[in-house]
């Protein structure tokens, strides 16, 4: 008498890859249930859990809360080194972005913005939060801080779909150099909710320092990407 090997959460990632390879599965299908896979594969909710996990820090899978599991669509690629801006370059893709206000308030520099702005302490900004997406799937949150001391009035401004187009059409200015840093994080509640995950969902943080062709730091931009939407693509020119 043989004994059937138990299956193994590998062996669901291995059947789950197949059926999004062969097509069974598409791009933001939804998953079955954790109950019909382990019946079907015969094996523990346990072991389907740990598969659809391993699935999601690979970012193949993606959770949406209390809606289920679903197979991850097409990345959005970012390349930093392009001075072009999320509704554009989503829609160079082929995708179709959008962006949604969420806060626009003047606020005063504490000691920590001051400092990381190279600004005094307590000069006037605009604070604006966005949630922006793409074929209406939230992808990132963002916090922008802008200074009132270069950009008059620019906290009357429309600023949902894009700041850079009302630098250029307002103030007939323009980004010069900016400065990135990309670290690994994980979604805070509130971040969390707004993109449909999980708190302490892993994310992708980009902080960017703008500055005028002058050389002055102008915008000050931190954006927390679900890290399941975003590929880091990088174009790199002959000297």
């Amino acid at each position: 008498m043989t004994t059937r090997k138990p299956v193994t959460s590998a062996s669901v990632v291995a059947y789950l890859r197949q059926c999004i390879r062969k097509g069974d599965l598409n791009p933001d299908d939804k998953l079955p249930s954790e109950r019909e896979i382990s019946e079907r594969l015969q094996t523990t909710r346990v072991t389907t859990r740990e598969a659809l996990k391993q699935l999601e820090a690979q970012g193949v899978i993606y959770r949406s809360n209390r809606r289920g599991w679903f197979v991850t669509p097409a990345r959005i690629n970012y390349d930093p080194s392009r001075v072009m801006y999320f509704m554009d370059y989503v829609a160079e893709q082929g995708l179709a972005p959008f962006s949604r206000q969420l806060l626009k308030q003047q606020i005063r520099a504490d000691a920590e913005l001051a400092q990381r702005m190279g600004i005094e302490v307590g000069e006037p900004l605009v604070e604006l939060h966005r949630l922006r997406g793409a074929n209406g799937r939230a992808v990132y949150v963002e916090q922008i801080f802008l200074r009132e001391k270069l950009l008059p009035e620019i906290g009357q401004r429309e600023l949902e779909q894009s700041v850079s187009r009302v630098l250029h059409n307002d103030y007939g200015t323009r980004y010069g150099k900016a400065e990135l840093s990309l670290t690994v994080g994980s979604l805070a509640e509130r971040e969390a909710e707004l993109l449909q995950a999980p708190a302490g969902y892993t994310c992708i943080e980009i902080q960017r320092l703008s500055y005028t062709p002058g050389g002055e730091v102008m915008e000050y931009d931190i954006e927390h990407w679900r890290h399941d939407a975003m590929q880091l693509q990088v174009s790199i020119g002959e000297n």
